[in-house]
This record gives structure tokens, C-alpha cells and sequence, in this order.
């Protein structure tokens, strides 16, 4: 299966807080509104991996703005406005712990 390509990216948290997910328009289906799996991997900055195999490319930046409306704190956006960095895991289980307090 071939790779899906997001923009306009943003990151979601899964209902019971355990992982995040990417959500974005689908550049191959008009802009079509998409959302992964749990992400589990990254192969690099903007290719993520999800708990389903399949890889996603995110075009340009995160969309900060929407992020910041749903309400996450600017620290956590900033980490991810050029994508997922090697530290990724570290920065959404500190997010996460923080959301399940």
C-alpha cells in the first residue's frame, strides 16, 4: 500500500490518552479530510509510522493554529512545527501523563 501524504498535519490524542495520532487533508483525494492510526515509529522528520503499518508523510509545518483552538499548550505544538523529532516518544508521554493527571 502506498504511502498517505497529509497537510495541513496536526496531532490528536487517542479517546483513552494512551497514544497520539496525525490528522490532516489527503493530498491525493482533493483535500479530503484524514486521520491515521496510533502512531508508533518515525522514520524521519515528516514519516511516521502507524500501530497499522502505514507510513504518512506530513507536508510542511504542523497547523499550529487549530492546535492551539483545541487547546494544547504551545510548548508541546512547538516541538512538532517541522515535524517528529528524535525525541518524539519523550515529549507525547510527558503530554500524555500531564493529560491524565
Amino acid at each position: 500500500q502506498k504511502n498517505v501524504c497529509l497537510a495541513s498535519w496536526r496531532i490528536k490524542v487517542m479517546d483513552d490518552n494512551t497514544a497520539i495520532y496525525v490528522e490532516g487533508k489527503r493530498k491525493d483525494m482533493n483535500d479530503l479530510p484524514w486521520h491515521s492510526n496510533a502512531i508508533t515509529e518515525r522514520i524521519a522528520h515528516n514519516q511516521v509510522k502507524t500501530a497499522s503499518g502505514r507510513i504518512y508523510l506530513l507536508q510542511g509545518n504542523i497547523d499550529s493554529a487549530s492546535m492551539r483552538k483545541e487547546g494544547f499548550p504551545y510548548r508541546f505544538i512547538k516541538r512538532f512545527t517541522y515535524g517528529f523529532s528524535k525525541r518524539w516518544k519523550e515529549y507525547v508521554e510527558e503530554f500524555l501523563e500531564e493529560r491524565r493527571r
